[in-house]
Parts: C-alpha cells; structure tokens; sequence
C-alpha cells in the first residue's frame, strides 16, 4: 500500500538519525558481489558519530575496513537534508567514479519511502531534486577544489593524490568558512612528507599518548580531544575490523613480497602505519620501535613542559645538549638530559615547548641542570643559542660547564655548519643502534620522521621537527667527542674531520 505524504515525513523523522538511517542501508560486497545489509561493526559506529560530532576529522586506517561505504552512506543520508553540497576528491577519475557509484547504489538500494528523485545522475555528480542537495566527485587534479563551495568535504585516500597539497590550498578557504572535512586515508611509505601526514601530525602534535577506545580497537588524543591543528585524528589499526586475529595477520603478511607495504596497509600501531621504507630512514625504524615498547611513563611532569624520567643518582655521569627557539609558538626549544651508567645511556630528563619565552626557558633549565648535579652543556652558538649560554652564566652556571668551540674559551657554544650536522646525525643513528633508551615518546616520534629526502639531504619531513633530534644530537655528540682537558674542555676531532 503506497503510503500518504505525512506517514512518509514521519518514517523519514524515524531515522533522522544516522545510526538509525543506516539500519536501511545495502552495500555491495566485493568478495561475493552480493547485496548484503551494512554492517554496523563498533569501530564504524564510532567513525559515524565522530563525523556527526567533529567539524574536522582524520582517520590513519588500515585498508578494507569499511571506510568507503560508510563515507558514500554518510553523503546520501546528508543529501536527505536541504541544502547539503557534498564534494568527494579521489585519487583519479577511476576512483572518483566508483566513490560516487557506492552512494549511488546505496540510494538506490534503500527502502521507497527514503528513496529520492534525482534530476541529475552523472558520472561525477549526483543532485536530489526535492531537498536541492548534490554530491559531487572529482579527481584529484591541479585545479580540483579550486572556487568549490561545500557543506561537506570527502578528501578520500588523500595521502595518494596527486596535486593533495594544491587541492588542499584549494580548499582550505572553504574549510575555514564553516565547511566540514572529513579526511581518512592509508600511508603510502615512499611518500614521507605528504599533506596527508602533515595534517595527521598537525593533529597529533604534543597531544601525548593515545588513549585506547574500549571494545572498538581504536585510539584518539587522550582525553578524546581535537589536535592542535583542529582535526580530531582517529587511527584504525588492522585488528579494528572483526575477524582479523593474530592467524589471519600471518597469513596474510605471507601474500606480500613487500614488508614494508603490508605494514602499511594493515598497521599495529600509529608508528608501524606512518613508518618509511627502511631504506629512507636516517634512524633504524625496528630500533626505534623496541625503543618505544620499552619507553617507561614520566615520574614527573612539572610546568607541562619538564618530564622527569629517571631522578639524579649520584654515579651517574649527566650530559646535557640544548637547541633553542623564540618561544612563540614556532620552532621549540629543548634541553635534553641523558645519563649513562657504564656503557648505558637513557634520556632522564627533557624540557620541550614552543610557549616558553627564552629567558624564563634558561631559568628552567638552569634548575633542572643544578639537580642533575650540574652537567656539561652544549648549546648551539647561533643567536638563539648565545642568548640561552648568556643567561645560564647570569644564573650563576659554571662556564667551565659549558662547552667552548676553542681552546682559550672565549667562544661559548657549539659552531655548527652543514658538515657537523650530517656528522652528528650519522653518529646520533649509531647511538639508536646501540647503547640508548630514549622515553619521550614525542622524541621517538620525532626520530621516525627523519628521512633522507629526494635531495639526498637528512631532514624532518614536512609537518614535523627537527629540535628534540637536534637537542639530544648535541648531547651524543658531548659523549663521543667531549674530552677532558686541564684547561677546562676540550674535543677532539679525526684528522680528516673539520668542526
């Protein structure tokens, strides 16, 4: 019996929620090409409400675990409202076509009475006449998003679109005005400085740990915040998807001749997803990876910026390396504390912010230095660097602590050029190897993303920094090269060697 206008608005009021709504959804199902009833598995539900409840969300995902479906649901059931301009970008024609093609089908599979007309059904655009509402996909192309207006925006597999940063400067204008972003994606590890991953560390940046979402597989910014950058960041690690156990992982890391793609595609942890291809990395990403698993929590953490790992002992021999910022809200400043006990090092102490004026960071340091019984320092000897040697001597910190570039002492600081810091970053990559436990988990993060880039240079990929590595390099390089001298200190240098 066909059904009278107002018993069709009120079964459309019965699922205006999304939850609801998508109790009536059909999908394909690629394995069996049947039609079978979307599955609500817990980690989907959650992605769900996440979209209903965030402005800007990312998901770092693992492949085949429902994402696209959900997103081509979440457009239809947008489109039911008036008004709703939804844009999906894909990777390539092929993909924006078939990303419009799920929601098309997912229209056309639900019950009549939630159907709508749709006066337009194109390949790359899908308008409904009654509500005045569209999707529309495109590809990933030089000019993509450029002058778009949306309600909502779908950047599918953005970390493997070809112009991603162009089209994103495209459509950042309409993100500010209001729109809705909703971005998810797999890492590609040749790509180590993807927009992609410049957002997703945008989001993730001095957020701490993750905190785990109980019974669904996932994990989010403790405390189920937003980043930094405004994008609340959701990682869906392979095990979020039923069925995938500990047997099926094997089994199916035995089908790919590429390690490192398969953990990318089906990743354990946020770090094994974002992991480059061994071979680009400057740092050895298994050691850093054992180094996190065996990361201790801090005993302290004072002012949000001090973290206290290992207290002083007396025995312990303490350097400290520093690398110094403005403080407002750009690069950061670090002092970076380690210990070594015998052949033994690990990281006891780290002051880490981009807030701290330099004057009251030298205060802090200063008095974390005296704890730890007044260790030598090495500190840059740029403009930043002098400024931050000035005030510890102000203090009242012995200069003869403090590392000089010559014999006399009369220059403060540590001269770096191009060649010193390629020296030291070689040398901080044998420490990892070797004889150092790092448990600042931002560090370790921060160890990850150094790369060799195309240009054969060693650097922080793009969205991530350098200060915590170049902090704890001058540390390592006051263990290997500081030695002692009657004068005060002195290093040494390899005869073929300039410093």
């Amino acid at each position: 019996m066909e059904l009278s206008v107002i018993d069709q608005i009120k079964q459309r009021l019965e699922v205006s929620d999304p939850l609801e709504f998508f109790k009536y959804v059909k999908i394909l199902d690629a394995t069996t090409n049947q039609i079978v009833s979307y599955q609500m598995w817990p980690h989907l539900e959650y992605l769900i409400k996440a979209i209903y409840k965030w402005p800007l969300l990312i998901g770092l995902k693992a492949k085949q675990i429902g994402w696209s479906w959900t997103i081509a649901g979440v457009a239809v059931e947008k489109c039911s409202r008036t008004g709703a301009n939804v844009i999906e970008i894909s990777k390539g024609e092929d993909q924006a076509a078939d990303l419009l093609a799920k929601s098309r089908f997912i229209e056309e599979n639900l019950p009549k009475h939630l159907r709508h007309e749709l006066d337009k059904d194109g390949t790359f655009l899908i308008h409904f006449k009654n509500t005045q509402s569209r999707i529309h996909t495109v590809p990933s192309t030089v000019t993509a998003g450029l002058g778009e207006t949306a309600s909502i925006i779908f950047p599918d597999e953005h970390e493997f679109h070809p112009y991603a940063k162009e089209n994103w400067a495209h459509l950042k204008p309409t993100i500010d005005a209001g729109a809705q972003c909703v971005m998810g994606s797999t890492a590609e590890p040749t790509n180590i400085d993807s927009n992609f991953k410049t957002i997703w560390r945008g989001a993730r940046e001095g957020m701490g740990n993750y905190y785990p979402i109980p019974g669904v597989n996932l994990v989010v910014n403790e405390g189920e915040v937003p980043g930094p950058n405004g994008f609340f960041p959701i990682f869906f690690g392979y095990d979020c998807r039923p069925g995938r156990d500990d047997e099926w992982y094997e089994r199916t890391e035995k089908t790919y001749d590429l390690p490192h793609q398969f953990r990318a595609n089906y990743p354990k942890t946020e770090e094994e997803a974002l992991s480059p291809i061994i071979g680009r990395t400057v740092f050895d990403a298994l050691s850093l990876q054992r180094m996190q698993s065996k990361a201790i929590k801090e005993e302290e953490i004072r002012q949000g910026a001090v973290h206290i790992f290992r207290r002083p002992q007396a025995g312990i021999q303490y350097m400290a390396g520093v690398d110094m910022a403005e403080g407002r809200g750009g690069d950061y400043s670090v002092l970076w504390i380690e210990g070594k006990d015998g052949l033994a090092r690990e990281l006891c102490a780290v002051i880490h912010s981009n807030r701290i004026l330099p004057d009251i960071f030298t205060f802090m340091s200063c008095e974390l230095l005296k704890e730890y019984f007044n260790p030598r320092v090495i500190c840059g000897a740029d403009a930043w660097g002098q400024m931050f040697i000035g005030d510890l001597v102000s203090h009242g910190y012995d200069k003869s602590k403090i590392y000089a570039s010559d014999d006399k002492r009369e220059k403060l600081g540590y001269q770096e050029t191009a060649k010193t810091r390629d020296k030291d970053l070689l040398e901080m990559e044998k420490s990892i190897r070797g004889n150092l436990q790092i448990h600042y988990i931002p560090a370790i993060k921060e160890f990850f993303a150094f790369q060799i880039g195309d240009n054969g240079r060693m650097e922080a990929a793009e969205g991530s920094h350098d200060d915590l590595v170049m902090a704890a390099c001058k540390c390592n390089f006051g263990f290997i090269r500081y030695k002692a001298a009657s004068g005060g200190i002195k290093v040494t240098y390899s005869s073929t060697w300039r410093g």
